[in-house]
């Protein structure tokens, strides 16, 4: 079986041997969704449900404001998102995709955990919404869409600016800015047309089965 599958069936055990989600480490949930997310293996309808997924422990609390990791564990969430890789299939579905990118990224930073995130975490956020917002190639409505998401964040930055602290870790500003492209929210580096194979199918069709079992979950 897959990595991804394995990840999913530890968790379940682990779960199942708890009485609350609130017992296990929240890094510990999140990895086999951050896996699926970041897989360019995995279809776009499958990292849609792990971004749905990851999307919900933002929206319920589930990452402890409180926690000792939870500055490293929303970090690395945001790398993830940020990085999301899928096998492309048409550009109406691949847009699915990239709209629940911008939901989960918009949910990050808006949370109370985000305020925990490092300058250049939040630096990333907001340059893979702009690619999102100036990549022509992609839906007016999705372009819209990135734009607003862009305004909700900027809003609340300034909205924070009286509790930012100077980030003596940065190297924000000696980095050049990336081109404005989807490059680093990809379809796979050369799109696969092509149906998948019937193993990549079956290990898919698990993996989208454990997920589902995730979701009702939570």
């Amino acid at each position: 079986e897959s990595p991804e599958i394995n990840s999913f069936q530890k968790l379940k055990t682990i779960l199942n041997a708890v009485d609350d989600i609130q017992d296990i480490d929240s890094l510990t949930f999140l990895t086999p969704f951050l896996d699926i997310i970041r897989s360019d293996e995995t279809s776009g309808p499958i990292t849609c449900l792990a971004l749905n997924a990851v999307n919900k422990f933002l929206s319920y609390g589930l990452i402890d404001t409180l926690d000792e990791s939870a500055a490293s564990t929303i970090d690395k969430v945001a790398n993830a998102v940020t990085h999301t890789r899928f096998v492309g299939t048409n550009p109406n579905d691949d847009e699915v995709v990239l709209m629940r990118i911008l939901q989960v990224l918009r949910s990050l930073l808006l949370s109370p955990i985000g305020s925990q995130m490092t300058n250049d975490t939040v630096c990333e956020i907001l340059q893979s919404c702009f690619r999102i917002c100036f990549e022509t190639r992609l839906s007016e409505l999705l372009r819209k869409t990135s734009e607003h998401v862009l305004i909700d964040m900027v809003q609340l930055l300034f909205v924070r600016l009286p509790q930012f602290k100077d980030d003596t870790t940065s190297v924000s500003s000696t980095k050049r800015v990336k081109d404005l492209s989807t490059k680093d929210i990809t379809t796979n580096n050369q799109r696969r047309s092509q149906q998948l194979s019937g193993n990549e199918q079956q290990i898919n069709g698990k993996i989208l089965s454990l997920i589902y079992f995730f979701l009702t979950f939570i």
